[in-house]
């Protein structure tokens, strides 16, 4: 199952379009779940969370709920109240002072229970007492209560939207994959000519050394500069029938003059831009050839190692990936074709996520290939440019399309 950053695309490598467009829908969804995690909206959420799970607070709720005036200090001083305005001696007081036999009452006016009785009749007319008593006979004392009204804000927040979505998206760890990259390298290919200060249109050593092209012996085609362009947000390698001579490199005798028939171009970061480790990306599409070499690749200083990121194979349904490095002086290859889907007449992004222990291939997000034997370690620059071994009979011109190149390094 190709799953990518948790949407599933079936047994299919998903389309570049709908690849695409979920990276795009996930660094908006980014944006939007930063822009919640520092909201005062989780802040007040997260706030009342902590206040309404508090056991304080849950034991004052219980208390509101339960409690009635009969069960408080107010009821209790009330009730003697009453109690005492019953009793014989307040009687006895109450009627000498109402028919104004006042020595008789000032003699109980000292008695312990006239005075208790003045005591919570002061009481139980009192203000304090007033709001106690139509505080806790309140039938909707508790929906009125401010435990009830945070509890009330705080199922209200359960039920944002926002929280919900946010919530979610931090549970199914969505952001993973973005949060583990950071971003090296990045051409867009925006400007109407190529960016030589990124770019060498031409093998390294050629450059370095002579300031010029040359191509391997076994090579024919040649590379020049008019074989590269750029336009619409592009990059494009263009392979012509063209007569020209240039350099080729062999190995017994070196440099020496060779008539081409044909012409074709190369881009490379060799002295602009190198990375141990990470991702390396870019979309593209080329025009399919039997006899054409199509290829995204990765070089170090020397012959190797060397990473194919992408080759194109004498089909269009073949995609050929590849390691080489150097043992016992000679250099050893793993390539393999794959039955996975080539760039000829729409973009697909191929990529390689390279770690100390493993070399994972990709196109348009889901694995296709992984090695985790003979790991480079060597930082690599990359490489996009179309070979000829053999000369092709029909099918000329034919493109090489870069949209763009990115890379990433573990944060």
């Amino acid at each position: 199952m190709a799953s990518i950053f948790g949407i599933n695309f079936g047994n299919k490598i998903p389309s570049t379009d709908k690849f695409e467009a979920s990276i795009k829908q996930l660094e908006l969804d980014f944006e939007r779940f930063t822009e919640l995690e520092k909201s005062d909206l989780l802040l007040r959420y997260n706030e009342l969370k902590d206040i309404v799970n508090s056991p304080e607070f849950n034991s004052k709720v219980k208390k509101l709920k339960k409690e009635r005036f009969k069960d408080s200090l107010a009821f209790a001083k009330e009730k003697e109240f009453k109690a005492l305005k019953r009793s014989r001696i307040v009687k006895r007081y109450n009627k000498f002072l109402s028919k104004g036999n006042n020595e008789k009452a000032e003699e109980l006016k000292s008695t312990a229970e006239v005075i208790k009785y003045y005591e919570l009749k002061e009481y139980t007319v009192s203000q304090e007492f007033t709001e106690i008593k139509a505080h806790m006979t309140d039938k909707n004392r508790y929906k009125n209560s401010e435990e009830h009204k945070l509890i009330e804000e705080f199922t209200g927040l359960e039920k944002n939207d926002d929280l919900n979505w946010f919530f979610k998206t931090q549970n199914n760890n969505s952001f993973e994959d973005l949060n583990k990259w950071s971003l090296t390298f990045e051409e867009q290919f925006s400007t109407n000519t190529l960016d030589k200060n990124k770019w060498l249109t031409g093998y390294f050593w050629g450059k370095t050394l002579l300031n010029d092209n040359y191509v391997q012996a076994n090579e024919k085609q040649f590379f020049t500069d008019k074989n590269v362009s750029t336009s619409n947000n592009c990059a494009q390698i263009t392979t012509k029938t063209e007569k020209c001579t240039g350099k080729v490199w062999d190995t017994t005798i070196g440099f020496r003059p060779q008539e081409f028939n044909l012409t074709s171009g190369i881009i490379n970061t060799g002295q602009s831009f190198r990375q141990q480790y990470g991702k390396f990306e870019a979309k593209i599409k080329f025009t399919h050839n039997k006899d054409a070499q199509h290829i995204f690749s990765l070089h170090s200083e020397t012959v190797t190692p060397q990473i194919n990121i992408c080759k194109s194979g004498k089909s269009s349904n073949k995609s050929i990936v590849g390691n080489f490095w150097q043992q016992n002086n000679e250099v050893q290859a793993n390539e393999k074709t794959l039955n996975a889907p080539t760039s000829t007449s729409k973009y697909l992004i191929y990529s390689l996520e390279w770690s100390k222990n493993k070399l994972e291939w990709k196109i348009n997000g889901s694995t296709i290939h992984t090695e985790t034997n003979n790991i480079p370690t060597d930082p690599m620059y990359l490489s996009f440019s179309t070979h000829f071994l053999e000369e092709p009979k029909n099918g000329l011109p034919l493109s090489f399309d870069i949209d763009w190149v990115k890379t990433y390094k573990l944060n």
